[in-house]
């Protein structure tokens, strides 16, 4: 009976060193800088010019090439631990470019990402960085913008296809904008179009088996703009009604207002990388 007794009690004792060794090696891990961290694992990322912090808290300093110039601002993030229960990597993220502000979670997973609960502005100055259009001084308001992407799976693990599709399997929240007067160059000569109030109401939809992103444009007596479409390649589907097209002083063309009478299809920010 001591014998027993004496080891009942040496169990506990190896088992709670077990535990502070993997606590202790898990905080090790999260106070290893970032900087570090992205040189080891992504160290060929042209976007990311500044990081500093470690793993649990932190920010980067990122600079885009779009369009004619380079769009630069600040990314700030803290961990979320209890993501790991449900397989993934959370943390709370701000994002900061001028005056544009942008809170949310952001969550990677092994096959996908989202962003949940993405909230704030974005300002006319980041705007007339990614199109070179003439833009009124409004902001975009984002409002509880949550977006849900994964990778697509070509099998299955007996070797048999898996049919399951990328692309963006859920999505929601709205974003506003006040609108005004929008100039655009195409073919050397710029375009006017006053645009009015609207609201973009996000969704998914699947067409031709795919998953994709819907951005359904409305005014204020939601009435239909036009549809934004964007697939898992990064292709950019636009749809204009001629209820938009109508606010275009130059636009001379008659057909019901619902109808769509402008479709572009175009890479999404295509000028990425491009410099």
């Amino acid at each position: 009976m001591p014998q027993i007794s004496e080891l009942s009690h040496k169990r506990p004792r190896r088992l709670w060193w077990l535990i502070g060794f993997v606590l202790f090696a898990l905080f090790a891990v999260l106070q290893m800088p970032a900087a570090w961290l992205l040189e080891k694992y992504a160290p060929d990322t042209p976007y990311v010019q500044h990081v500093s912090g470690n793993l649990w808290q932190g920010a980067a300093i990122w600079q885009l090439p779009v369009s004619s110039s380079s769009l630069t601002g600040m990314a700030e993030w803290s961990w979320q631990p209890w993501q790991l229960f449900m397989g993934k990597l959370g943390a709370d993220v701000d994002i900061h470019s001028a005056q544009t502000r942008l809170n949310g979670q952001v969550k990677l997973g092994l096959n996908s990402w989202q962003i949940d609960n993405m909230s704030g502005k974005i300002a006319p100055e980041t705007l007339a960085r990614v199109v070179d259009w003439q833009l009124p001084n409004t902001p975009i308001q984002v409002n509880n913008v949550s977006l849900k992407r994964q990778s697509g799976v070509n099998e299955s693990s007996d070797g048999e296809p898996a049919n399951k599709a990328g692309g963006f399997s859920a999505a929601d929240g709205q974003l506003t904008w006040v609108g005004g007067e929008v100039g655009y160059p195409s073919g050397g000569k710029v375009f006017y179009i006053t645009m009015p109030a609207l609201r973009a109401e996000l969704s998914t939809e699947q067409k031709n088996k795919q998953n994709l992103l819907h951005i359904n444009l409305l005014n204020n007596q939601d009435k239909r703009l036009g549809d934004l479409y964007i697939d898992g390649d990064n292709m950019l589907d636009v749809s204009l009604t001629q209820r938009l097209l109508e606010n275009m002083p130059e636009y001379k063309g008659q057909a019901p207002q619902d109808t769509p009478v402008v479709s572009v299809r175009q890479p999404l920010l295509s000028g990425l990388g491009t410099r």
